[in-house]
């Protein structure tokens, strides 16, 4: 027992960094296709949708970190590496998304296909492409962060921006 609250606790601890950034981005999607729809009214469902979103993220990030593939660029210079996994974690949030749709059209007790019917009426390219941008864009922001605070070593970048730890003067 105390083993799986291990696994889980260091789970919970790999997971959290992710879904508050993906949380961020999420609801700044949010605001971005409000603002697109021209509906002004924003609520506090919104703010769940993005909530649910950026836990879907967080476990598909989860996911694909226990990948064996994710680094395969691992000693190549550090772009490759960044471009390359947050195409991969955009690959892995899209299906874990869709999945949601599809989940969710199956506990209404409809078919699988009349579940993706559902989901390929109701969403359309265009709104799709805009949001997979802003994904992927904030993945290699988030990405390229995590790059940097490893180089440097973990907590340094969280030290120099949130100014618990001072950062190391270069002579």
């Amino acid at each position: 027992m105390i083993r799986i609250l291990t696994a889980l606790a260091h789970d919970i601890r790999d997971i959290i960094k992710p879904v508050i950034f993906l949380f961020c981005m999420f609801e700044l999607v949010a605001v971005t296709n409000w603002l697109l729809l021209e509906s002004y009214s924003i609520t506090p469902t919104h703010t769940v949708f993005a909530a649910v979103g950026a836990l879907f993220g967080g476990k598909a990030i989860l996911v694909a970190n226990k990948l064996p593939y994710l680094h395969i660029f691992q000693g190549r210079p550090v772009l490759i590496s960044v471009v390359w996994r947050s195409l991969i974690y955009a690959l892995f949030c899209a299906l874990f998304l869709c999945s949601e749709h599809i989940i969710t059209g199956l506990l209404h007790h409809e078919g699988p296909l009349t579940a993706l019917e559902r989901l390929t009426s109701r969403v359309s390219l265009p709104h799709v492409a805009a949001n997979a941008i802003w994904l992927f864009v904030a993945l290699m922001l988030y990405n390229s962060y995590v790059e940097v605070d490893r180089h440097l070593g973990s907590g340094t970048l969280r030290g120099i921006f949130l100014g618990s730890v001072p950062p190391r003067r270069r002579n």
